[in-house]
């Protein structure tokens, strides 16, 4: 009896010691020590339990080490570590937002606004109105993991060419509510709020919004659009990437194909967890959707995001725009060549809505 709980506690210690790696970046070592630990020690008892009837000589039994591996190693890839990702992924980063104002980036005045979204989560972000009465004002959106700060470049670009602005940490970061960091539909939902409350404002052209969506912010802005269209007039997307597996470009070679298979587990452990089916694939997003005028930005030295933009181009309207920026990574054209982007993307909001 002694012998066969040798290997069910063995495989426990290996799987507590996994699973207090997951529970450090997650939730608590403790936690993640004991959880592991029980799901090793079960799966080892299970092997023995299985196995242990063929008797102690028997060719499976002797391979009882091998058979855990090939069981645990499959459940460890496709499914705990896309759940683990995903569960990293949306844990809320709640801090305060200080040092730095719409002043800072050229605005004479500001407001500190708070945004009511359907579901009872506050925004928090800052307000800068149109130097024109009414004018036009564009949403500013930064990408995950960060807060509005993560705008300030464009947003600088914008207050000094006459813009009105908005800028709010998305929910579940910096200064906004939320008990986690949304993938999916919710973040959509919030940026309508957010133009909910703009067209409220007398000064504001509600028939002239627009967006900048950096990374995740350019998924929250073309998701808004294919919800509500023609609430925004123009969408200004650096950085989008995939929204789902079928954004994913034509796979080359085997190591691509893994990555997709990992990918798709992951979508459906953010399904799973945020208890709702995910958004549509921007490729059928972009062919479905006649507006607003839109800009797309990709990045030259990251290839998978430029060949996924190339894809969107492919399927989209006249109302799509492409521009690959050949040596910028992911999101990184305004530090490369900040004047020709400034200039690009002023004329396309003066284009789209006005001086």
């Amino acid at each position: 009896m002694k012998k066969r709980l040798v290997f069910p506690l063995f495989n426990g210690l290996v799987c507590a010691l996994f699973g207090g790696v997951l529970g450090y970046y997650i939730f608590r070592i403790g936690t993640g020590i004991l959880v592991g630990g029980l799901v090793g020690l079960g799966l080892g008892l299970l092997v023995e339990l299985l196995l242990g009837g063929l008797g102690s000589t028997s060719w499976l039994y002797k391979r009882r080490v091998l058979l855990a591996v090939l069981l645990e190693i499959p459940l460890a890839i496709f499914v705990v570590g896309p759940y683990a990702f995903v569960l990293v992924e949306t844990q809320p980063d709640h801090h305060p937002v200080c040092c730095e104002t719409p002043k800072d980036y050229g605005a004479a005045s500001y407001e500190d606004v708070r945004i009511q979204t359907g579901d009872g989560v506050t925004l928090a972000g800052w307000y800068v109105p149109p130097q024109e009465n009414p004018g036009p004002v564009i949403v500013l959106l930064h990408g995950g993991r960060a807060d509005r700060r993560g705008t300030a470049w464009h947003t600088s670009q914008l207050i000094q060419a006459g813009y009105g602005v908005l800028l709010y940490d998305q929910r579940g970061l910096g200064e906004s509510g939320g008990e986690r960091v949304s993938i999916g539909w919710p973040d959509s939902y919030d940026l309508l709020a957010a133009l909910d409350y703009l067209e409220s404002r007398p000064e504001v052209d509600a028939g002239c919004l627009g967006a900048v969506g950096l990374s995740k912010g350019g998924h929250i802005a073309l998701l808004a659009a294919y919800q509500e269209p023609g609430r925004m007039k123009a969408l200004w997307l650096d950085g989008i990437g995939a929204n789902r597996i079928e954004d994913f470009p034509p796979l080359k070679n085997a190591g691509e194909q893994f990555a997709t298979l990992i990918n798709a587990q992951i979508f459906k452990m953010a399904d799973w967890q945020q208890g709702q089916p995910g958004p549509p694939p921007f490729v059928q997003i972009l062919a479905e959707l006649d507006r607003p005028q839109m800009v797309i930005v990709a990045s030259g030295l990251d290839e998978f995001e430029s060949r996924a933009s190339q894809n969107y181009v492919k399927v989209a309207g006249a109302n799509v725009q492409f521009w690959r920026i050949e040596n910028a990574w992911h999101v990184g054209g305004s530090m490369v060549i900040p004047e020709e982007y400034s200039r690009r993307m002023l004329e396309f909001f003066q284009t789209t809505l006005g001086e």
